[in-house]
């Protein structure tokens, strides 16, 4: 493994591992609770809450991790796969959908897109994102070039997961029905979590962000 991507994998690494073994105090605290009693009912709703806020957490600072190592690369959007390169190309793509005349699209076209091609790449951050429901997960998953498996599988447990973390959130007295409920949003979100972990830590050992041509043409993009 590299330098560089030893460096960015070890803070991925690190986040998660804090993450895992404050989820696991947590429980430990729930199951020292006597079942049906108020605490159990406080501390399933804690957990629940927590759950979401380490899945969001760590998805996040593990996203803007690779980001970092991408942008440190320095790698021109040549070089780069084409999932990723056209990521990067959000301002020049959102000018071009702007204009109607066709003339003027293909002449914008052909005389900017090889510059930015040959520009470093530099990719929209998710800092700024609420709810990480897992479409939206997917979505920027895909958008970096990772796996999207175990999150599409858990889709259904994990947008449960977000949509009743919303409700305590707003203060509405959500319950979660037993102890095997709360591990099975656990299960979901330990999944995912995991899933970007390793997917980035491949990604960056196995340097799959890059093509393996770098033949400047809109078609070998397409097809590498």
């Amino acid at each position: 493994m590299s330098s560089i991507a030893e460096y960015f994998t070890s803070q991925i690494e690190a986040d998660l591992n804090w993450r895992e073994l404050e989820m696991a105090i947590l429980r430990k605290q729930l199951h020292q609770t006597l079942a049906g009693s108020p605490q159990e009912l406080t501390f399933l709703r804690t957990n629940l809450a927590m759950i979401y806020a380490h899945y969001e957490g760590f998805c996040k600072f593990a996203l803007g991790t690779y980001i970092d190592a991408l942008e440190k690369l320095s790698l021109k959007r040549s070089n780069l796969r084409w999932s990723l390169a056209s990521s990067s190309l959000g301002s020049f793509l959102a000018e071009m959908r702007k204009i109607t005349d066709t003339g003027e699209y293909f002449t914008k076209l052909l005389s900017e897109l090889e510059s930015h091609l040959n520009e470093p790449a530099r990719y929209e951050r998710p800092d700024n994102i609420a709810n990480l429901w897992p479409d939206l997960l997917v979505e920027w998953l895909t958008r970096l070039g990772l796996d999207t498996t175990n999150v599409q599988q858990e889709k259904l447990r994990l947008d449960t997961l977000v949509r009743n973390r919303n409700q305590i959130a707003h203060g509405k007295r959500l319950s979660v029905a037993d102890r095997a409920e709360l591990d099975r949003h656990a299960h979901a979100a330990t999944l995912a979590m995991h899933e970007v972990a390793v997917g980035i830590a491949n990604a960056l050992e196995q340097k799959s962000y890059a093509r393996h041509a770098t033949v400047m043409t809109i078609l070998s993009h397409a097809v590498v």
